[in-house]
Protein backbone atom coordinates (compact mmCIF):
# COMPACT_ATOMS: atom_id res chain seq x y z
CA UNK A 1 0.00 0.00 0.00
CA UNK A 2 1.62 3.15 -0.51
CA UNK A 3 0.75 7.02 0.41
CA UNK A 4 -1.19 7.49 -2.66
CA UNK A 5 -3.64 5.26 -1.56
CA UNK A 6 -3.76 6.22 2.28
CA UNK A 7 -6.27 8.50 3.28
CA UNK A 8 -7.08 10.51 7.07
CA UNK A 9 -10.02 9.28 9.22
CA UNK A 10 -11.72 11.94 10.04
CA UNK A 11 -11.73 11.42 14.05
CA UNK A 12 -15.28 11.96 15.51
CA UNK A 13 -17.52 10.51 18.55
CA UNK A 14 -18.25 7.69 16.59
CA UNK A 15 -15.06 6.56 15.80
CA UNK A 16 -12.96 7.88 18.69
CA UNK A 17 -15.83 6.25 21.64
CA UNK A 18 -16.37 7.54 24.82
CA UNK A 19 -15.55 6.48 28.56
CA UNK A 20 -18.04 3.66 29.68
CA UNK A 21 -17.67 3.85 33.40
CA UNK A 22 -17.71 7.59 33.35
CA UNK A 23 -21.13 7.82 30.40
CA UNK A 24 -22.63 4.91 32.73
CA UNK A 25 -22.06 6.37 36.16
CA UNK A 26 -23.42 9.82 34.68
CA UNK A 27 -26.53 7.84 33.23
CA UNK A 28 -27.45 5.53 36.05
CA UNK A 29 -27.58 8.75 38.11
CA UNK A 30 -29.95 10.90 36.31
CA UNK A 31 -32.14 8.04 35.87
CA UNK A 32 -32.35 7.11 39.95
CA UNK A 33 -32.75 11.24 40.09
CA UNK A 34 -35.80 11.00 38.06
CA UNK A 35 -37.39 8.41 38.98
CA UNK A 36 -36.71 9.80 42.84
CA UNK A 37 -38.11 13.51 41.72
CA UNK A 38 -41.27 11.52 40.83
CA UNK A 39 -41.45 9.16 43.93
CA UNK A 40 -40.54 12.10 46.52
CA UNK A 41 -42.49 15.15 44.67
CA UNK A 42 -45.90 13.09 44.37
CA UNK A 43 -47.43 14.67 47.45
CA UNK A 44 -46.07 18.12 47.68
CA UNK A 45 -46.95 18.68 43.72
CA UNK A 46 -50.26 17.34 44.49
CA UNK A 47 -50.77 19.34 47.63
CA UNK A 48 -49.71 23.12 46.03
CA UNK A 49 -50.28 22.60 42.18
CA UNK A 50 -53.28 19.72 42.36
CA UNK A 51 -50.78 17.95 39.48
CA UNK A 52 -49.21 15.37 41.24
CA UNK A 53 -46.37 14.82 38.48
CA UNK A 54 -45.48 18.32 38.43
CA UNK A 55 -42.16 18.33 39.17
CA UNK A 56 -41.56 15.04 37.42
CA UNK A 57 -42.44 16.40 34.36
CA UNK A 58 -40.73 20.08 35.30
CA UNK A 59 -37.24 17.67 36.16
CA UNK A 60 -37.76 16.03 32.51
CA UNK A 61 -37.87 19.06 30.62
CA UNK A 62 -35.41 20.72 32.05
CA UNK A 63 -33.20 17.65 31.43
CA UNK A 64 -34.09 18.06 28.30
CA UNK A 65 -32.84 21.25 27.99
CA UNK A 66 -30.02 20.82 29.44
CA UNK A 67 -29.06 17.98 26.92
CA UNK A 68 -29.34 20.31 24.23
CA UNK A 69 -26.97 23.01 25.43
CA UNK A 70 -24.48 20.36 26.72
CA UNK A 71 -24.64 18.73 23.24
CA UNK A 72 -23.01 22.16 22.13
CA UNK A 73 -20.85 22.64 24.67
CA UNK A 74 -19.38 19.03 23.74
CA UNK A 75 -18.36 21.22 20.69
CA UNK A 76 -16.68 23.47 21.90
CA UNK A 77 -13.00 22.74 22.12
CA UNK A 78 -11.13 23.48 25.40
CA UNK A 79 -9.05 26.15 23.96
CA UNK A 80 -12.20 27.94 23.28
CA UNK A 81 -13.10 27.49 26.78
CA UNK A 82 -10.08 29.12 27.89
CA UNK A 83 -10.60 32.03 25.75
CA UNK A 84 -14.25 32.08 26.95
CA UNK A 85 -13.70 31.67 30.88
CA UNK A 86 -13.18 35.58 31.49
CA UNK A 87 -16.10 36.47 30.01
CA UNK A 88 -18.31 33.74 31.38
CA UNK A 89 -16.99 34.65 34.90
CA UNK A 90 -17.76 38.42 34.48
CA UNK A 91 -21.41 37.15 33.17
CA UNK A 92 -21.65 35.68 35.93
CA UNK A 93 -21.03 38.04 38.34
CA UNK A 94 -22.98 40.48 36.84
CA UNK A 95 -26.06 38.21 37.22
CA UNK A 96 -25.18 38.11 40.48
CA UNK A 97 -25.94 41.70 40.82
CA UNK A 98 -28.92 41.39 39.09
CA UNK A 99 -30.56 38.84 41.39
CA UNK A 100 -30.06 41.86 44.22
CA UNK A 101 -32.52 44.15 41.77
CA UNK A 102 -36.29 44.55 42.42
CA UNK A 103 -38.11 43.20 39.53
CA UNK A 104 -35.05 41.17 37.88
CA UNK A 105 -34.28 39.04 40.98
CA UNK A 106 -36.82 36.62 42.47
CA UNK A 107 -37.23 35.98 46.08
CA UNK A 108 -38.13 33.38 47.65
CA UNK A 109 -38.64 32.31 51.71
CA UNK A 110 -36.58 35.36 51.94
CA UNK A 111 -33.56 34.41 49.46
CA UNK A 112 -33.15 36.49 46.62
CA UNK A 113 -31.01 33.57 44.46
CA UNK A 114 -32.85 33.47 41.19
CA UNK A 115 -33.17 35.83 38.02
CA UNK A 116 -36.29 35.81 36.64
CA UNK A 117 -36.32 34.94 32.66
CA UNK A 118 -39.90 35.32 31.85
CA UNK A 119 -40.52 31.28 31.18
CA UNK A 120 -38.59 30.66 33.78
CA UNK A 121 -36.52 30.78 36.75
CA UNK A 122 -32.93 30.55 36.85
CA UNK A 123 -30.51 30.08 39.78
CA UNK A 124 -27.42 31.80 38.96
CA UNK A 125 -25.47 30.26 40.95
CA UNK A 126 -25.18 27.89 39.27
CA UNK A 127 -23.97 29.10 36.64
CA UNK A 128 -21.27 30.92 38.13
CA UNK A 129 -19.71 27.56 40.25
CA UNK A 130 -19.07 26.09 36.51
CA UNK A 131 -17.78 30.12 35.28
CA UNK A 132 -15.47 30.36 38.49
CA UNK A 133 -13.72 26.50 38.20
CA UNK A 134 -13.48 27.77 34.71
CA UNK A 135 -11.84 31.21 35.18
CA UNK A 136 -9.98 29.37 38.10
CA UNK A 137 -7.94 26.64 35.56
CA UNK A 138 -7.14 29.66 33.54
CA UNK A 139 -5.57 31.64 36.01
CA UNK A 140 -4.15 28.85 37.13
CA UNK A 141 -2.59 28.20 33.86
CA UNK A 142 -1.26 31.17 33.30
CA UNK A 143 0.18 32.21 36.99
CA UNK A 144 1.58 28.46 38.04
CA UNK A 145 5.01 29.87 39.49
CA UNK A 146 3.27 32.45 41.76
CA UNK A 147 1.19 30.20 43.02
CA UNK A 148 3.77 28.01 44.09
CA UNK A 149 6.04 30.28 45.06
CA UNK A 150 4.53 33.70 46.88
CA UNK A 151 0.94 34.08 48.68
CA UNK A 152 0.17 36.91 46.70
CA UNK A 153 -0.37 34.22 43.68
CA UNK A 154 -2.74 32.50 45.99
CA UNK A 155 -4.66 35.48 47.39
CA UNK A 156 -5.10 36.52 43.66
CA UNK A 157 -7.99 34.05 42.99
CA UNK A 158 -8.87 34.04 46.81
CA UNK A 159 -9.85 38.24 46.37
CA UNK A 160 -12.21 37.15 43.30
CA UNK A 161 -13.95 34.36 45.23
CA UNK A 162 -14.41 37.12 48.31
CA UNK A 163 -15.88 38.96 46.00
CA UNK A 164 -18.41 36.37 44.61
CA UNK A 165 -18.97 35.16 48.86
CA UNK A 166 -20.06 38.41 49.31
CA UNK A 167 -22.73 38.57 46.51
CA UNK A 168 -24.02 35.32 47.83
CA UNK A 169 -24.28 36.50 51.26
CA UNK A 170 -26.13 39.05 50.63
CA UNK A 171 -29.09 36.89 49.05
CA UNK A 172 -28.18 34.70 51.37
CA UNK A 173 -26.81 31.66 50.39
CA UNK A 174 -24.28 30.90 52.65
CA UNK A 175 -23.73 26.98 51.53
CA UNK A 176 -22.89 28.35 48.00
CA UNK A 177 -20.28 30.57 49.44
CA UNK A 178 -18.58 27.89 51.04
CA UNK A 179 -18.59 25.70 48.59
CA UNK A 180 -17.02 27.83 46.17
CA UNK A 181 -14.21 28.76 48.77
CA UNK A 182 -13.32 25.38 48.89
CA UNK A 183 -13.59 24.20 45.29
CA UNK A 184 -10.80 27.10 45.13
CA UNK A 185 -8.42 26.26 48.16
CA UNK A 186 -8.71 22.95 46.79
CA UNK A 187 -7.97 23.64 43.18
CA UNK A 188 -5.07 26.02 43.94
CA UNK A 189 -3.46 23.28 46.35
CA UNK A 190 -3.57 20.93 43.30
CA UNK A 191 -1.76 23.45 41.50
CA UNK A 192 1.33 23.70 43.88
CA UNK A 193 0.64 26.24 46.31
CA UNK A 194 2.85 25.96 49.31
CA UNK A 195 1.83 24.39 52.67
CA UNK A 196 1.98 27.23 54.89
CA UNK A 197 0.30 29.94 52.36
CA UNK A 198 -2.35 27.48 52.31
CA UNK A 199 -2.42 27.24 55.99
CA UNK A 200 -2.62 30.73 56.78
CA UNK A 201 -5.52 31.60 54.39
CA UNK A 202 -7.39 28.58 55.34
CA UNK A 203 -7.34 29.94 59.03
CA UNK A 204 -8.35 33.46 57.98
CA UNK A 205 -11.05 31.99 55.58
CA UNK A 206 -12.84 29.68 58.19
CA UNK A 207 -12.42 32.17 60.98
CA UNK A 208 -14.48 34.41 58.81
CA UNK A 209 -16.72 32.05 57.49
CA UNK A 210 -17.45 31.07 61.39
CA UNK A 211 -18.07 34.82 62.16
CA UNK A 212 -20.73 35.30 59.34
CA UNK A 213 -22.31 32.18 60.34
CA UNK A 214 -22.52 33.23 64.46
CA UNK A 215 -23.65 36.99 62.75
CA UNK A 216 -27.11 35.88 61.92
CA UNK A 217 -29.44 34.21 64.55
CA UNK A 218 -30.67 31.76 62.06
CA UNK A 219 -27.87 30.38 61.47
CA UNK A 220 -27.16 30.15 64.83
CA UNK A 221 -30.50 28.36 65.51
CA UNK A 222 -29.48 25.57 62.33
CA UNK A 223 -25.87 25.29 64.16
CA UNK A 224 -26.94 24.51 67.47
CA UNK A 225 -30.24 22.38 66.37
CA UNK A 226 -27.49 20.13 64.14
CA UNK A 227 -26.00 19.19 67.49
CA UNK A 228 -29.26 18.09 68.97
CA UNK A 229 -32.26 18.36 66.79
CA UNK A 230 -34.57 16.61 69.06
CA UNK A 231 -34.13 19.65 71.44
CA UNK A 232 -36.98 20.95 69.95
CA UNK A 233 -38.16 18.26 66.93
CA UNK A 234 -41.52 19.81 66.10
CA UNK A 235 -40.08 23.43 65.99
CA UNK A 236 -36.46 24.39 64.72
CA UNK A 237 -35.03 20.81 64.50
CA UNK A 238 -37.90 19.30 62.73
CA UNK A 239 -37.03 19.02 59.15
CA UNK A 240 -33.57 17.54 60.53
CA UNK A 241 -35.56 15.09 62.86
CA UNK A 242 -38.00 13.74 59.64
CA UNK A 243 -34.98 12.98 57.54
CA UNK A 244 -33.35 10.83 60.06
CA UNK A 245 -37.06 9.45 60.64
CA UNK A 246 -36.82 8.64 57.17
CA UNK A 247 -33.26 7.64 56.88
CA UNK A 248 -33.72 4.86 59.94
CA UNK A 249 -37.37 3.72 58.12
CA UNK A 250 -35.29 2.67 55.25
CA UNK A 251 -33.18 0.17 57.23
CA UNK A 252 -31.07 -2.79 55.10
CA UNK A 253 -33.72 -2.82 51.93
CA UNK A 254 -36.23 -0.29 52.13
CA UNK A 255 -40.06 0.33 51.83
CA UNK A 256 -39.90 0.25 48.13
CA UNK A 257 -40.25 2.80 45.95
CA UNK A 258 -42.88 5.01 46.15
CA UNK A 259 -43.33 3.77 49.65
CA UNK A 260 -42.14 6.30 51.41
CA UNK A 261 -44.26 8.16 54.56
CA UNK A 262 -42.11 10.79 54.94
CA UNK A 263 -42.60 12.49 51.48
CA UNK A 264 -46.20 13.36 52.32
CA UNK A 265 -45.65 16.79 53.66
CA UNK A 266 -43.95 15.31 57.13
CA UNK A 267 -40.32 16.06 55.18
CA UNK A 268 -39.90 19.39 54.05
CA UNK A 269 -38.31 19.90 50.82
CA UNK A 270 -38.23 16.24 50.31
CA UNK A 271 -37.59 16.40 46.06
CA UNK A 272 -34.96 18.93 46.55
CA UNK A 273 -32.70 19.41 49.44
CA UNK A 274 -33.85 16.31 51.74
CA UNK A 275 -34.20 14.03 48.73
CA UNK A 276 -31.53 11.41 49.81
CA UNK A 277 -33.54 10.82 53.00
CA UNK A 278 -36.34 9.46 50.80
CA UNK A 279 -34.75 7.79 48.56
CA UNK A 280 -32.99 6.01 51.76
CA UNK A 281 -36.39 5.73 53.32
CA UNK A 282 -37.47 3.84 49.81
CA UNK A 283 -34.31 2.12 49.15
CA UNK A 284 -32.44 1.72 52.33
CA UNK A 285 -28.77 1.12 52.93
CA UNK A 286 -27.74 -0.81 49.69
CA UNK A 287 -29.45 1.26 47.88
CA UNK A 288 -27.20 4.19 49.72
CA UNK A 289 -23.88 1.91 49.19
CA UNK A 290 -25.42 1.78 45.39
CA UNK A 291 -25.69 5.49 44.80
CA UNK A 292 -22.62 6.39 46.67
CA UNK A 293 -20.51 3.70 44.79
CA UNK A 294 -22.04 5.44 41.22
CA UNK A 295 -20.66 9.00 42.63
CA UNK A 296 -17.22 7.37 43.35
CA UNK A 297 -16.99 5.91 39.84
CA UNK A 298 -18.27 9.25 38.68
CA UNK A 299 -15.30 10.98 40.50
CA UNK A 300 -12.87 8.83 40.01
CA UNK A 301 -13.23 8.48 35.67
CA UNK A 302 -13.95 12.50 36.30
CA UNK A 303 -10.25 12.52 37.53
CA UNK A 304 -9.02 9.79 35.39
CA UNK A 305 -9.93 12.27 32.51
CA UNK A 306 -7.92 15.31 34.33
CA UNK A 307 -5.17 12.89 34.34
CA UNK A 308 -4.55 12.61 30.72
CA UNK A 309 -5.14 15.97 30.08
CA UNK A 310 -2.32 16.79 32.14
CA UNK A 311 -0.44 14.11 30.56
CA UNK A 312 -1.35 14.98 27.39
CA UNK A 313 -0.06 18.85 27.99
CA UNK A 314 -3.44 20.49 28.34
CA UNK A 315 -3.33 21.98 31.66
CA UNK A 316 -6.16 23.84 31.31
CA UNK A 317 -8.34 20.87 30.21
CA UNK A 318 -6.66 18.88 33.08
CA UNK A 319 -7.41 21.87 35.71
CA UNK A 320 -11.07 22.65 34.72
CA UNK A 321 -11.68 18.86 34.56
CA UNK A 322 -10.13 18.35 38.14
CA UNK A 323 -12.47 21.37 39.46
CA UNK A 324 -15.54 19.79 38.83
CA UNK A 325 -14.69 16.71 39.97
CA UNK A 326 -13.92 18.74 43.19
CA UNK A 327 -17.38 20.67 42.77
CA UNK A 328 -19.29 17.60 42.30
CA UNK A 329 -17.83 15.21 45.21
CA UNK A 330 -18.03 18.41 47.74
CA UNK A 331 -21.52 19.22 46.91
CA UNK A 332 -22.48 15.34 46.76
CA UNK A 333 -20.97 14.89 50.39
CA UNK A 334 -22.40 18.05 51.65
CA UNK A 335 -25.85 17.11 50.88
CA UNK A 336 -25.67 13.69 52.23
CA UNK A 337 -23.68 14.69 55.27
CA UNK A 338 -26.69 17.74 56.39
CA UNK A 339 -29.42 14.72 55.06
CA UNK A 340 -27.41 12.31 57.43
CA UNK A 341 -27.38 14.61 60.10
CA UNK A 342 -23.28 15.38 59.91
CA UNK A 343 -23.23 18.85 58.76
CA UNK A 344 -25.53 21.86 59.40
CA UNK A 345 -28.48 22.50 56.58
CA UNK A 346 -26.92 24.71 53.50
CA UNK A 347 -29.36 24.69 51.21
CA UNK A 348 -27.09 22.28 49.04
CA UNK A 349 -28.82 20.26 46.03
CA UNK A 350 -27.71 16.24 45.06
CA UNK A 351 -26.36 16.52 41.36
CA UNK A 352 -27.52 14.99 39.44
CA UNK A 353 -31.08 13.29 41.84
CA UNK A 354 -32.63 16.63 43.34
CA UNK A 355 -35.37 18.05 41.46
CA UNK A 356 -34.48 22.07 40.17
CA UNK A 357 -33.85 22.87 36.75
CA UNK A 358 -31.12 25.67 37.05
CA UNK A 359 -29.20 22.72 39.37
CA UNK A 360 -29.89 19.79 37.01
CA UNK A 361 -29.17 21.73 33.93
CA UNK A 362 -25.60 23.19 34.98
CA UNK A 363 -24.80 19.36 36.16
CA UNK A 364 -25.38 18.00 32.92
CA UNK A 365 -23.49 21.12 31.26
CA UNK A 366 -20.52 20.53 33.55
CA UNK A 367 -20.54 16.68 32.35
CA UNK A 368 -20.72 17.49 28.75
CA UNK A 369 -17.64 19.92 29.58
CA UNK A 370 -15.81 16.69 31.18
CA UNK A 371 -17.14 14.49 28.24
CA UNK A 372 -15.47 17.36 25.66
CA UNK A 373 -12.21 17.01 27.63
CA UNK A 374 -12.01 12.79 27.83
CA UNK A 375 -12.94 13.47 23.35
CA UNK A 376 -10.06 15.08 23.21
CA UNK A 377 -7.78 12.84 24.75
CA UNK A 378 -9.21 9.88 23.47
CA UNK A 379 -8.64 11.92 20.12
CA UNK A 380 -5.04 12.37 20.39
CA UNK A 381 -4.67 8.58 21.75
CA UNK A 382 -6.11 7.66 18.53
CA UNK A 383 -3.34 9.35 16.32
CA UNK A 384 -0.79 8.14 18.88
CA UNK A 385 -1.74 4.73 18.19
CA UNK A 386 -1.57 5.44 14.00
CA UNK A 387 -5.63 4.40 14.06
CA UNK A 388 -6.28 7.98 11.99
CA UNK A 389 -4.10 6.66 8.78
CA UNK A 390 -6.36 4.28 6.96
CA UNK A 391 -6.66 2.78 3.44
Amino acid sequence: MTNKTQKQVKLSWFNVGVDGWLAGAFMALLVIGTIMVASSSIAVAENNINDPFYYFKRHLMFITLGTVLAVAVMNISSEWMNRLSRPALILGVVALVLVLIPGIGVEVNGAKRWINLGVSRFQVVEAVKLALIMSLAAYIVKHKKGIQHSMLGVLRPLILVVLIAALLLIQPDFGSAALLLMITLIMVYIAGARYRDLSVISLLAGSAMAVIAWAEPYRVKRLVNFVDPWQDPYNAGFQLVQALIAIGRGEVSGVGIGSSVQKLLYLPEAHTDFIFAVYAEEMGFLGVLMMITLFIVLIYRIFKVARNAFDNGNDFAGFMCTGIGVWLALQALLSMGVNLGLLPTKGLTLPFISSGGSAIMMNIIAMAVVFRISFENRKLNFRASGKEVAA
